[in-house]
């Protein structure tokens, strides 16, 4: 049967090179299409590693000078940071707050624009003081990580308010009680990619500039906005000043079974207000979920979705017009052969069998050229980066075997389905006239 089809294939070259010519280009057109969208989907499976649900960023700001609230009295630097210290007490002792933590206004997970530092090094670099030659090293040869930064203030903390897990255990990361300002934590990323594994990695010092930090925490890899790449991230604590805590920001987290609703009035309406102290006031209180939403639309993500998903379903809205339309012409245009094989004894089954193995062997053919300029294609420029462009933040990984392999045979199923459906209703229907009928000239 295989070898009469051939045959067959080859009498009506002609009008299968055009069929195969646009095998070749749906094929090429679906790859394209789909290839973002598995980039994308692998992405979207990674956890957060951490969970902003029910925690806020509570914002305090300075009176200016020209403000008629401003008092020039409360302006020495230890009263400063008493007012600071006085409105972060109320806020963090209120009865529905579970926990809280300090950090700088742009260091916390999915909170505001990722802060990366350079500077670190694997090895202790001693240069004699020469500051100079230091910065030119540091230009050329340090690593630069994500960094964020949290305070040793009483009751802080990070890790429980933003429910970051330990990478050994799996639970809530503890730090230890010891901790000083030497010490930091790290992502798991970076302890298996320097290290080996989080556990090798404990102990160990990661060099800023000439100072050495010992390693003494690795906690789970946090993915900072949506679609990226978790950064190799470092974790460090540093002691404040009272005049300091103008700078930093206080976020905390409702206990279990808190109404948000209920919470949010309340502290808008009642608690905000009354939160000022000499010339500091309670200037937002903002859930970080928003914040997340914002990092995401300043990088246009939800935008870049919808392009790339109605790029998708237009190109598969085409492939299926073209494919169906394609071999749904040549099946019906061979309506009289069909009445042949059926007036001499052909079965429905063994003609609809027929034409769908010689849809499957021009598919086979067209889609075998296409992936080789889709090869040529990746060789030249590689996967497709659906959010290319973004500053600071690896948004996508290379793809590699596996990636090519799932949207390779999800574009060869679709396009068989469709040419199979092209060619095997149409025969089915033909199948069911008279085979005199068939025979008639129309």
């Amino acid at each position: 049967m295989i070898k009469k089809i051939f045959h067959i294939i080859y009498n009506e070259r002609r009008e299968n090179s055009w069929i195969v010519v646009e095998i070749i280009a749906a094929s090429i057109m679906l790859w394209m299409a789909f290839d973002p969208l598995f980039t994308l989907a692998r992405h979207d499976n990674i956890e957060d590693g951490y969970d902003i649900d029910g925690t806020y960023m509570i914002d305090f700001a300075h009176y200016e000078p020209y403000d008629y609230r401003f008092k020039r009295a409360n302006e020495q630097a230890e009263l400063k940071g008493e007012s600071y210290i006085h409105l972060h007490n109320i806020v963090r002792n209120l009865p529905e707050v579970e926990s809280y933590c300090f950090t700088t206004q742009t260091k916390f997970p999915g909170g505001n624009q990722p802060y990366f530092t350079m500077g670190y090094f694997r090895d202790s670099i001693n240069l004699g003081g020469d500051q100079e030659k230091l910065r030119e090293i540091i230009r050329k040869e340090s690593l630069a990580f994500n960094t964020h930064e949290v305070y040793n203030i009483e009751g802080n903390n990070y890790f429980t308010t933003f429910r970051v897990k330990d990478a050994l255990t799996g639970e809530i990361f503890k730090p230890r009680k010891d901790d000083t300002e030497g010490n930091i934590y790290v992502s798991e990323n970076l302890a298996k990619e320097f290290y080996g594994s989080a556990s090798e990695a404990i102990g160990k010092k990661i060099y800023y500039g000439d100072a050495g930090q010992t390693i003494s925490g690795v906690f789970k890899d946090m993915q900072l906005i949506d679609y990226c790449t978790p950064p190799q991230t470092i974790i460090r604590c540093k002691n404040v000043q009272p005049a300091e805590y103008r700078m930093i920001n206080l976020h905390i987290r409702l206990k279990k079974g808190v109404d948000r609703v209920a919470f949010e009035k309340r502290f808008k309406e009642e608690i905000m207000p009354e939160l000022k102290a000499g010339n500091a006031y309670c200037q937002s209180f903002t859930p970080n979920e928003i914040f997340r939403e914002q990092m995401n639309e300043t990088r246009e993500i939800p935008s870049k979705l919808t392009m790339y998903n109605s790029m998708a379903l237009f190109s598969l809205f085409t492939v299926f017009l073209g494919m169906l339309s394609a071999f749904w012409i040549r099946t019906s245009a061979r309506k009289s052969e069909i009445g042949i094989m059926r007036s001499v004894g052909a079965s429905r089954q063994a003609i609809i069998k027929q034409f769908v193995t010689e849809v499957a062997l021009l598919v086979n053919i067209g889609f075998a050229v296409a992936m080789l300029f889709v090869l040529h294609y990746l060789y030249v420029n590689g996967f497709t980066n659906p959010l290319d462009g973004q500053i600071n933040i690896k948004f996508v990984d290379i793809g590699g075997p596996l990636h090519f392999a799932w949207v390779t045979a999800a574009t060869y199923i679709i396009l068989m389905l469709f040419a199979i459906a092209g060619a095997a209703i149409p025969a089915w229907r033909i199948t069911k006239i008279l085979p005199a009928d068939a025979l008639k000239e129309e």
